[in-house]
């Protein structure tokens, strides 16, 4: 199973977010909570990676 790598656009931590569905065909970016920032941030779809996640 492979997972999405998202990057916060405020502060540049890049994390792994495990979905099945293909968020590039239906998001252009997400808006999630980021650990390093303590609050909400648009985070950009960087890649789709095909290994342990």
């Amino acid at each position: 199973m492979g997972c999405w790598l998202l990057k916060c656009r405020e502060c540049g931590e890049t994390w792994k977010l495990l979905v099945s569905f293909p968020l590039r065909k239906e998001f252009k970016q997400l808006y999630h909570y980021c650990s390093k920032c303590g609050r909400n941030t648009y985070h950009d779809i960087v890649d789709y990676v095909e290994e342990d996640c």
